[in-house]
């Protein structure tokens, strides 16, 4: 891809928080389909022709280890015009690592077009820009990575100031791999209103959006705009100070007349914050979006208004933590924690598009492909992952997002790239002399915030479902090498769970009664079914969870069949969420944590898998339908399945039911099973089950 081509930079490249400008010129005989490779350390900027074709481009290292990086393949053909043409590429070297970034200390830049001969080597023109400066104040949370923007408009560059690069080792940067998800989608600049409150004034956005904020202003000359959105600064802990997490800021420094200002970091926020001293008058506020290009499909519309609410702000909540990768908080952390994947996945199949997917098999890659040894850890790509022994089984369990990914696509190659690292991880634990696992601390023995944790039987729980799912990959692959060690350990915890762990009324390691432990116990199979009716009390009744736990507390009700003990559960918990003004779910169930919190959006995996009943079998090359109309009396929604579009609408009425099911994928639907409300028989409705669409 981008053989010819050489890293280049200015003379030093191993300056934080640097920014150059390149520049190239070439001619073009004749218009035509050209693909430019590009990869740069950290973010880049390109433009042709005065165009913008890239806004943020590049993706976080590490791909697959050792300083290795992703190549862009950007389609320039749209820009280019015959005659002489004009690249510019703005690129901003971090040179610090977050949550989600493992930093390079050398910045570089490498592009070719073999079809139109370009090449980056010593005759790209280029320049450390001047205007670009260290801020005042506090830079951003350390598990960000990058620095604060500081750009004073004075300060701007013209073609006598450009010299001649200068390459630089290519080992230095490591391997290049192609990169696997699509570019960042940009919207063109929104205007809109804004009002002024305490002395800034406000750009309110119409949800939970990743934008750049963007300014026309007219100034006296040297005033300094700063800017800011409303989540600067967010609760969390350990944090920087006081258990708080600095965000992003812009000082932007005015030049004498008019400017015009992009800013070059997209802030994750519902409001835009311009402090604009009163000298500088303004023309007009706005933003580019500029966000991971996937779309929603038809979200699951009800009859129950505040379910509509949730499902809304579920699915919104999902989309705005996706960029490089997942992402458990953009407004705190961006941290790819792999528990919280685990709780995205299947939302991921319901309501977007399959480039979303392409963002989950990259989380798969990065979860496997850059493990310690045989520890699989969470938190990369990122310098600052750990082992949190609890959400490593959960993404290699019956539940996590290795089985969902399966799942939903059938595709064995990642069962293939998972197996033997999935097995290897679970021999770092050993059987004690009870014949349950002894415990594994890891990094963080966590196995959710809050309160009462049971952490003997959830260890055991999550053990034994990671246990399921590696056989059950096994056995797809005829892969039976570790059939043994896989069988014998599930048989020893499924033998001890009940005589050490059942108290007559709850499962239990101690005197604890803990919603999270009976629900895993269920979930995996491990619980009696004549101890439901205990447990269901258990799980109705108590509520020391997050949102992160809750999904599962509430899948073991559906699971045991209370279908209407398992929403009213969800929709008790979920209300003051549901109420109030935010686009998307807190951390928590009070203010505790990030307004917004990727673990929260379980409550969408749950209404379509329980109540509309949707189910995928890759191997029959079917959707299973199963409706429950005991609760939800309209049930319409739209998926993309394997590549093609499924779309559904049932109504339940008095004495009728209302099926619509559009199929344009190459898979079969089928209509299995239908619950009705009380009173109404399926036989007289639907006297022919399965139906076929």
């Amino acid at each position: 891809m981008l053989t010819g081509a050489e890293w280049i930079w200015e003379e030093n490249n191993r300056l934080d928080n640097d920014w150059v400008y390149f520049k190239k010129v070439f001619k073009v005989e004749k218009e035509g389909d050209y693909i430019l490779c590009i990869s740069a350390d950290t973010r880049y900027f390109l433009s042709i022709n005065r165009k913008l074709c890239v806004l943020d481009g590049g993706l976080f290292r590490d791909a697959y280890g050792k300083n290795s990086g992703y190549v862009d393949k950007v389609v320039i053909s749209d820009f280019i015009k015959a005659g002489q043409n004009v690249m510019e590429v703005l690129v901003w070297h971090y040179g610090n690592g977050g949550r989600n970034n493992v930093p390079l200390k050398s910045a570089g830049l490498i592009f070719a077009c073999e079809e139109l001969g370009i090449y980056s080597d010593s005759s790209t023109k280029c320049l450390r820009h001047p205007g670009f400066f260290e801020t005042a104040l506090r830079e951003p949370s350390y598990l960000y990575g990058g620095f604060n923007i500081g750009y004073n408009a004075n300060d701007e560059i013209n073609d006598e100031m450009l010299k001649d690069a200068v390459t630089h080792c290519r080992e230095d940067f490591g391997s290049l791999y192609e990169r696997p998800v699509p570019l960042l989608t940009f919207s063109p600049v929104i205007s809109v209103d804004y009002r002024k409150t305490d002395g800034r004034y406000v750009v309110k956005l119409p949800t939970a959006l990743h934008v750049m904020a963007y300014m026309e202003v007219e100034a006296e000359g040297n005033e300094t705009i700063e800017i800011r959105n409303d989540r600067y600064t967010v609760n969390g802990g350990p944090g920087d100070e006081m258990h708080q997490y600095a965000g992003h800021r812009t000082e932007y420094i005015c030049k004498k007349g008019y400017n015009q200002y992009l800013n070059y970091d997209y802030m994750a926020c519902e409001e835009l914050h311009f402090y604009i001293p009163d000298s500088v008058a303004i023309i007009r506020l706005g933003y580019r979006i500029c966000e991971y290009d996937t779309e929603f499909m038809s979200l699951m519309h009800t009859d129950n208004e505040e379910v509509n609410i949730l499902i809304k702000k579920c699915a919104r909540t999902l989309k705005f933590c996706m960029r490089d990768n997942f992402m458990d908080c953009p407004d705190r952390e961006r941290g790819q924690w792999i528990g919280d994947v685990s709780v995205q996945a299947p939302q991921i199949f319901y309501t977007l598009d399959q480039n979303a997917v392409l963002l989950l098999k990259k989380a798969i890659h990065n979860f496997i492909s850059l493990r310690k040894g045989d520890c699989l850890v969470g938190n990369v790509p990122g310098i600052h992952f750990s082992e949190l022994p609890s959400q490593s089984l959960n993404a290699i369990s019956e539940l996590g997002m290795i089985s969902v990914y399966y799942e939903f696509t059938g595709d064995a190659e990642i069962l293939e790239m998972a197996f033997e690292p999935m097995v290897r991880y679970l021999r770092l634990w050993s059987m004690n002399e009870v014949g349950l696992i002894e415990s594994r601390s890891g990094d963080w023995y966590w196995f959710d915030h809050l309160y009462n944790q049971d952490k003997t039987v959830l260890e055991n729980a999550w053990y034994y479902m990671a246990l399921s799912f590696a056989k059950r990959a096994g056995e797809c692959l005829s892969r039976l090498e570790h059939h043994d060690f896989l069988t014998n350990r599930m048989a020893s915890i499924e033998q001890k769970f009940e005589e050490h762990f059942w108290k007559g009324n709850y499962y239990g390691s101690g005197e604890i009664v803990d919603e999270r432990a009976n629900a895993l116990a269920v979930l995996s199979g491990l619980a009696k079914e004549d101890h439901f009716e205990d447990i269901k009390k258990i799980l109705i009744t108590t509520y020391n969870c997050t949102p992160y736990m809750e999904v599962y507390v509430s899948e073991a009700l559906f699971k045991m069949g209370y279908t209407r003990s398992a929403f009213s559960r969800i929709m008790n918990r979920y209300m003051p969420l549901i109420r109030n003004e935010n686009a998307t779910l807190w951390e928590d169930f009070a203010i505790l944590g990030t307004r917004n919190h990727a673990w929260s959006g379980g409550p969408l995996t749950l209404f379509y898998r329980y109540l509309a009943g949707v189910r995928i079998d890759c191997g029959e090359k079917a959707v299973i339908l199963c409706p429950d109309f005991t609760i939800l009396r309209v049930q319409e929604y739209s998926m993309q399945v394997a590549g093609g579009m499924l779309q559904v609408a049932m109504k339940c009425e008095e004495d009728a039911l209302q099926i619509k099911i559009d199929n344009k994928t190459p898979y079969q639907v089928r209509l299995e099973k239908v619950n009705l409300p009380e009173g109404m028989e399926a036989g007289d409705i639907l006297p022919q089950l399965p139906m076929i669409f």
